[in-house]
């Protein structure tokens, strides 16, 4: 009874909480408390990836060349030239977080990034941040998971890719200089996600007035022509002082703004909002009690994130050992190659998650990703994964054979590394009467007891 109980331990560190066992690890893995004393994994793809800055600066470049061009073929070659560029920069930044995915041994730290970069989601359908769409996950949610929430809120709000992502580069104050002169005035998308989708929350409590007094707040939060990099342009700030949820803000500058943000990020709703959607993200909808619980030690310790951590792993029914959540399909699918031990190339990893409808740093609209059952557990949902579980099993199956190993030992191999004593009867059966071994795998992958987390 105790090693089915450790067994079914295991179980829960690697499904709810992580992304999967790997069967070709043998160390030991760290539980999910564990991980937050733990320094942040960083796979070497992504180090060696290009700052944002670096790779805004060569565009701004090419761009300035193809504006001083004086042959329409010098500027389609230009134009060439760059559409290269952002789809070259596009599938190295994808292919890097696949491989950090694939390969972390901190599955839970890498599953707190993932949600955090899908709370702040970035789109690589808009074409300007196409080749650093996955700097924000990098530069930012890397280095602030394990903070206070404030200064991840901040830093978020004041990166390059946000800020060309919701076109907040592009709001200017209409009495401020640069507005007399231009006759422009604000973008309020960046305003509007801060308030509905990073901190309040669609019912949160805020107007239509409140948009456009923040809005005016981070007038002038833009790039510098010659960093690239985050810079306060001062005569595009709309001055005077705003007023946003009952309080007045006469700050001067950047300091307005940023006195907003942090009032925003210690409002109670924001806390409430977050913790709510962290806690269903793992446990679905009976996590009522966690999320009271984290919302207590995020309140007392004025948003710490790790505190937030700790009270959701820390609860008793956080390892309560019945399915909870259905995998997404990116958990899901890299689930599946950790337990295989494979690595496909860039370009079937890419084409693979494609299919199943959610490659990284494509969810559309800054909301990110849906998180609920129903969004991924479809017949046709169902069907992408049958068809990339099979794409995946000729894989293992090919490496198998070059490898002269019985596919019936990897498949108990894996059996024993997932689940041990802990497999579920109907999964057992219906593999033991599966045709061949490549079906065999597949059942296994398919199987309720891999698809819920």
């Amino acid at each position: 009874m105790e090693s089915a109980w450790y067994q079914s331990r295991q179980t829960v560190n690697q499904q709810r909480f992580g992304l999967g066992a790997r069967t070709d690890s043998t160390t030991q893995v760290a539980e999910p408390l564990q991980q937050l004393k733990l320094s942040h994994f960083v796979h070497s793809s992504i180090a060696h990836l290009p700052s944002s800055a670096a790779v805004l600066a060569v565009f701004f470049e090419l761009t300035e060349k193809r504006k001083q061009a004086t042959s329409d073929s010098e500027k389609r070659a230009i134009s060439k030239s760059i559409n290269q560029q952002i789809q070259g920069h596009f599938r190295n930044l994808i292919h890097a977080r696949n491989l950090q995915t694939l390969y972390t041994p901190y599955g839970f730290q890498e599953r707190i990034v993932q949600f955090w970069s899908n709370h702040f989601a970035i789109s690589a359908d808009v074409r300007r941040v196409k080749p650093i769409a996955s700097s924000l996950e990098n530069e930012v949610i890397r280095a602030h998971w394990d903070r206070d929430f404030l200064s991840m809120l901040l830093a978020v709000n004041q990166h390059p890719a946000m800020l060309l992502y919701l076109d907040n580069h592009q709001s200017i104050g209409p009495n401020s200089k640069t507005g007399k002169k231009r006759n422009k005035g604000l973008n309020e998308n960046l305003a509007r996600e801060i308030l509905e989708l990073h901190t309040l929350g669609v019912n949160g409590g805020y107007t239509q007035e409140d948009v456009l007094a923040l809005a005016k707040a981070i007038t002038g939060w833009s790039l510098s022509n010659k960093t690239f990099e985050f810079q306060f342009k001062d005569q595009l700030h709309e001055p005077g002082g705003v007023n946003i949820l009952g309080k007045e803000y006469t700050q001067p500058g950047l300091i307005q703004g940023e006195t907003v943000i942090s009032d925003l990020a210690n409002n109670p709703n924001t806390a409430k909002h977050i913790v709510d959607k962290l806690a269903y993200h793992f446990l679905g909808t009976e996590s009522e009690k966690v999320a009271q619980s984290m919302l207590s030690a995020w309140l007392e310790s004025e948003g710490s994130l790790l505190a937030v951590y700790q009270a959701l792993l820390t609860h008793p029914s956080a390892y309560e050992p019945f399915k909870r959540r259905f995998r997404t399909p990116n958990e899901w699918f890299f689930a599946v190659l950790r337990s295989a031990a494979i690595e496909p190339s860039a370009k079937q990893m890419q084409g693979m998650l494609r299919q199943l409808g959610q490659e990284p740093f494509m969810a559309l609209s800054p909301a990110g990703w849906p998180d609920s059952d129903a969004d991924f557990n479809s017949p046709s949902a169902l069907t992408q994964r049958w068809q990339v579980a099979n794409q995946v099993a000729q894989l293992l199956m090919n490496s198998l054979k070059a490898g002269e190993i019985s596919a019936s030992d990897k498949l108990t191999a894996m059996i024993e590394m997932l689940y041990g004593s802990t497999l579920e009867q109907h999964t057992q059966v219906a593999i033991e009467n599966a045709p061949d071994p490549l079906s065999k795998f597949v059942l296994l992958w398919m199987s309720p007891q891999f698809q819920y987390r």
